[in-house]
């Protein structure tokens, strides 16, 4: 399922008035939309979809007020019927910040690169840690942002790590999923596997803070 501008504005103004909207992203399962300059709202792309944006509510509003980083907000959630099935969407506030591409990434200082390894191996290892958000039974397992790519994190304008972005695909699993993507040496958009041995030592290190 694909949104027209007004397709998407006529489900979202079941929850807001709309006085302006954008599409300013989309993948497999989602569309985002800027509503009125500063809200983001997600709409299921199918019923997949829906159900993963159900979890990701459930997962923002369990971490809300926790995270050492910006992450999205739930303002206003929301449903609609789709063929039979209810599908659901959710606003949040846009968080400030900017998107850095691999060569961006990779350009910057060592300084710089090192903090940002920093603030994502204590993000990381922060959200692991939480038990309470979703069932976890099994020691080894915790909770996963399930999408941890250079695409989903937000830099402030010292290109430093400020936010990370969305948590459609968040599950229970084991802690290393989360690095696929930063340990990734082929991908052409992703971090590089230099930062994310970086990022690993440095999460091994929030682990054991007298080594």
């Amino acid at each position: 399922m694909k949104y027209s501008l007004e397709q998407a504005e006529a489900v979202i103004r079941q929850a807001v008035p709309v006085n302006s909207i954008e599409l300013i992203g989309w993948g497999n399962h989602s569309e985002a939309f800027c509503v009125n300059k500063g809200l983001v709202v997600k709409l299921p792309k199918h019923k997949k979809a829906s159900d993963c944006l159900r979890r990701e509510i459930e997962v923002l509003r369990g971490l809300e007020h926790k995270s050492p980083l910006e992450i999205p907000n739930v303002l206003f959630e929301g449903r609609f019927p789709v063929q039979n099935q209810e599908y659901v969407f959710f606003g949040s506030k846009r968080l400030a910040g900017k998107k850095l591409s691999k060569l961006q990434f990779l350009s910057l200082s060592q300084e710089t690169t090192a903090r940002n390894g920093r603030r994502i191996a204590g993000f990381l290892y922060w959200l692991h840690h939480e038990r309470q958000v979703l069932p976890i039974r099994r020691r080894d397992f915790a909770l996963l942002h399930g999408d941890f790519s250079l695409d989903h994190i937000l830099f402030n304008e010292e290109n430093i790590v400020s936010g990370v972005l969305d948590f459609g695909d968040s599950r229970v699993g084991k802690p290393l999923s989360d690095f696929v993507y930063l340990l990734d040496d082929q991908d052409e958009e992703e971090f590089g596997g230099a930062f994310g041995r970086l990022v690993l030592a440095e999460y091994e290190r929030c682990a054991h803070p007298a080594v």
